[in-house]
């Protein structure tokens, strides 16, 4: 082939392959316009989503709970009283029973303790005083035991004091059976201003003052008096003393003291009716002080 026919030949492959090529690349390019519409139409034209704010959870709000009613207390229960040992009985309950057996000829064989147990008495009578007695206070409360002895028919009852030195037989003691006084209220002593001790002369039979006693005095005087004595037939004797309390009513003259007891005491008060009656131990306690340096009067006849 000569060079011209060869040039042309080449000439016109190169254009149909130009053609080929563009032709592929027109329909390439629509095929993709298409492909773009189908799938994804909004791709080109809305805009991208703004993202939008993280929401915080609020929490449910909490319930407030009821308030807890305080149960009622309950009341504890006191615990069971401790039983309290029986003390074994004093000493002195043996001698008792032997005296009770020499004395009052009790059959030895049936008696016994049958009860046992500590107590505590407002004075020294121990729970068992004896009528007319005076019995100091200023200690209490005054300890000590209650036993009782029987012979399965009888029974007695004594009161010791804490060391078993001081022994009340309660059943022997005897109640009042005839008359009696309280001096302290039957001369309405209560309230008395004053006391004077008084002491008689022998030779004119008159009382002549010694001197006032003290407040503190006055309210023991009246203490001692104030309980029941016994009354007995007057005695011929002439007293050597006399208390004067001044009462609200007056003056209240007590006489006191004679050779043949020393422990009498009379006045000429109606309430005596003519009698006499026993005072207390401690009346001479609280006179002897102001008989210091100097003996008592001695009446006619007297003996110590």
């Amino acid at each position: 082939m000569n060079s011209p026919l060869r040039i042309a030949v080449f000439a016109v492959g190169a254009i149909a392959v130009v053609a080929i090529i563009v032709a592929f690349a027109l329909f390439g390019s629509d095929s993709g316009t298409d492909e773009v519409l189908v799938t994804n139409p909004t791709a080109t034209t809305q805009p991208l989503a703004t993202a939008r704010p993280t929401v915080t959870p609020v929490p449910p709000p909490t319930p407030t709970p009821e308030p807890t009613s305080t149960p009622e207390p309950t009341p504890t229960p006191p615990p069971p009283p401790t039983a309290t040992p029986t003390p074994p009985p004093p000493p002195s309950h043996a001698q008792e029973m032997a005296r009770l057996i020499f004395e009052h000829g009790v059959e030895g064989g049936n008696l016994s303790v049958i009860s046992v147990g500590a107590a505590q008495w407002p004075d020294e009578s121990l729970g068992c005083p004896e009528p007319g007695i005076f019995y100091e206070s200023e200690n209490a409360p005054y300890a000590g035991f209650i036993y009782v002895l029987s012979d399965r028919s009888d029974t007695w009852e004594y009161h010791t004091n804490e060391d078993d030195s001081v022994i009340v037989r309660c059943d022997e003691i005897e109640p009042f059976t005839g008359p009696k006084v309280n001096i302290a209220q039957a001369a309405g002593l209560r309230g008395s201003t004053g006391v004077t001790l008084m002491r008689r002369d022998f030779s004119t039979g008159q009382f002549e003052k010694i001197d006032p006693m003290t407040q503190d005095e006055l309210i023991r005087l009246i203490d001692i008096f104030d309980r029941d004595i016994p009354l007995s037939d007057t005695i011929n004797c002439e007293t050597v003393f006399r208390l004067d309390f001044e009462t609200p009513s007056g003056l209240q003259s007590i006489e006191w003291l004679c050779e043949e007891d020393k422990n009498l005491a009379t006045g000429t008060q109606g309430f005596w009716i003519g009698m006499t009656g026993t005072v207390p131990v401690q009346v001479g306690d609280l006179v002897g002080p102001y008989l210091t340096g100097g003996q008592p009067p001695e009446p006619p006849g007297f003996r110590p």
